[in-house]
C-alpha cells in the first residue's frame, strides 16, 4: 500500500535503548538508593518516560519506583479493594554506584510482600478498561501526550494503513477477510488487549472491543516483545504479513534510519472518514509530531496518572511534575526535556486535546494552551524551530518570550 500522491504532499508539506535490568535481591523500599520511595505501576509505554522523569525527582528526594504491569492492571490494583501488588519492580541508579551499569543504570528489586501503588500509570482512559471505576477519592490526572504507531518490517511493502484495514486485520486475524497480505494470525502481533493500554486504545481507534481482536501474543506480551517480533519477521513472505502496535517511544527509538539494532517502520495511518493517510510527524523521516499537535493523527493520548485527589505531600510533588501544577518554570522546562526525550508529546505544545478515548466517531477539541512551548518543543525534539530566538519580550511583539523562543502569548 502506498500514499497517493495528494496526500503525501500533505505529509510532506506539514511544519510545524533502555539499560538492561540487573538483577538485585534489595527489596524496592530498601534499594540502597537515597529519597522517599513513591511505588507508580501501570502501562508498560511509559517506562522511557519514568526513566527520565525519575532523574528529576531524585534530586527532589523522590525516589520512584517502577512496576510493569499493563495500564489495565495497574488501575484494577490502585481502584481495587486488595492492591497489594507483587510483582518485581524496578529503580534507576542515578549515582551509578549500585551497579556496574552506570548512572542511570535500571536495577530489579523485590516486592513480594505486597505494596500498595500510590499512582497508577495508564496509557487509556480509565473507562476503557473493563469493571474499571475510579473512587470518590481519586482523581484522573493528565500528562504529556503519547502516541502510537502501527509498525512493519523496514522491508516490508506497506506504508500506510486504514482504521478500516485495522478493523478486519485485527477483528478476523487473517482468516475469512484478509486486507492484502496480512493474512496470518500468527504474524499480526499485539499485547494483551484486557490488561494493555496501547491495545485498549487500538481497539477503540479501530472501532472493535478488546475481546474481539484476534492475534498473537509473543513472548512476555510486553511491548518490547511486540517490537522484536515485528522486526524478526524481515525476510521471506513474512515481511508483508507482520504488524503490530508499540507506542511512540519504542517506534521513533527503533525508527529505520536510526541507529537501533531492532529497526522498523512506521506506517502512516488513515482515519475514518479521512481521505489521507498521516505519520505522527510531517513525514517518516522527522520527529516534529506536527500531525498530532494539530489532531490530522488521532492515535494519541494523554498519559492518565490515577492518586488520591488529596494526595500526600511526595505524590503531589511527583503528580506537580506531569501536571506542571505550582511547578517554576526552570522545573517546568526540565520536564518538557524529559517528555521529548521519551518521544511524548507535552500538553502545552498541542492544539488540541483529548477528554475521551479516541474512537472512530470522536472528535478532538481545539486547545489553546495558556503557556505554548511549540517553539521549543519542536527546536528540543528536531534540532531547529523557524520561531524567533529571544531572551525577553523584546522581539517578541505582542507574545511572550518562553523558552527562548517567542510564542504567541
Amino acid at each position: 500500500m502506498t500514499l497517493n500522491s495528494k496526500c503525501a504532499a500533505i505529509i510532506a508539506a506539514g511544519t510545524i535503548t533502555l539499560a538492561s535490568a540487573a538483577a538485585h535481591a534489595a527489596t524496592c523500599a530498601n534499594s540502597g538508593l537515597a529519597g522517599t520511595v513513591i511505588y507508580t505501576g501501570g502501562s508498560s509505554a511509559a517506562k522511557p518516560m519514568l526513566k527520565n522523569v525519575s532523574a528529576t525527582l531524585a534530586q527532589a528526594g523522590i525516589r520512584l519506583v517502577y512496576i510493569s504491569l499493563g495500564s489495565c492492571v495497574g488501575l484494577s490494583d490502585i481502584t481495587g479493594t486488595n492492591n497489594a501488588e507483587k510483582s518485581s519492580g524496578v529503580v534507576w541508579d542515578e549515582t551509578g554506584t549500585l551497579t556496574d551499569g552506570g548512572v542511570g543504570a535500571e536495577i530489579t528489586c523485590d516486592n513480594s510482600a505486597g505494596v500498595a501503588l500510590d499512582v497508577a500509570i495508564s496509557d487509556v482512559f480509565p473507562s476503557s478498561c473493563s469493571n474499571i471505576t475510579l473512587k470518590g477519592t481519586q482523581t484522573d490526572y493528565h500528562g504529556s501526550n503519547q502516541v502510537f504507531s502501527f509498525i512493519v518490517p523496514t522491508t516490508s511493502k506497506h506504508t500506510t494503513i486504514s482504521s478500516e484495514a485495522g478493523f478486519v486485520i485485527y477483528g478476523w486475524g487473517g482468516a475469512t477477510h484478509v486486507v492484502d497480505t496480512w493474512d496470518d494470525v500468527g504474524h499480526i502481533f499485539m499485547r494483551d488487549p484486557t490488561k494493555s493500554g496501547s491495545y485498549a486504545m487500538t481497539s477503540s481507534l479501530i472501532g472493535l472491543l478488546p475481546s474481539k481482536m484476534k492475534g498473537t501474543i509473543p513472548g512476555a506480551g510486553k511491548t518490547p516483545d511486540v517490537l522484536a517480533a515485528v522486526y524478526g519477521d524481515t525476510t521471506g513472505t513474512n515481511k508483508d504479513k507482520s504488524i503490530g502496535v508499540v507506542s511512540q517511544d519504542y517506534a521513533d527509538a527503533n525508527r529505520a534510519g536510526t541507529q537501533s539494532t531492532t529497526p522498523v517502520k512506521i506506517l502512516a495511518f488513515q482515519d475514518k472518514g479521512s481521505s489521507c493517510a498521516y505519520f505522527p510527524d510531517s513525514t517518516d523521516k522527522t520527529y516534529d509530531k506536527i500531525n498530532v499537535r494539530t489532531g490530522l493523527y488521532p492515535f494519541f493520548g494523554p498519559i492518565h496518572l490515577i492518586a488520591d485527589t488529596t494526595p500526600t505531600t511526595n505524590v503531589s510533588t511527583v503528580l506537580s511534575y506531569f501536571t506542571r501544577a505550582g511547578l517554576a518554570a526552570a522545573a517546568k522546562k526540565t520536564m518538557i526535556d524529559n517528555e521529548v526525550a521519551a518521544y511524548t508529546v507535552p500538553q502545552c505544545a498541542m492544539k488540541v486535546s483529548r477528554t475521551a478515548e479516541v474512537s472512530p466517531a470522536l472528535a478532538i477539541t481545539p486547545y489553546d494552551s495558556p503557556e505554548p512551548c511549540g517553539c521549543y518543543f519542536e527546536y528540543k525534539a528536531t534540532g531547529k524551530t523557524t520561531c524567533t530566538q529571544c531572551t525577553d519580550n523584546g522581539p517578541c511583539g505582542s507574545g511572550q518570550c518562553r523558552y527562548g523562543y517567542c510564542e504567541a502569548k
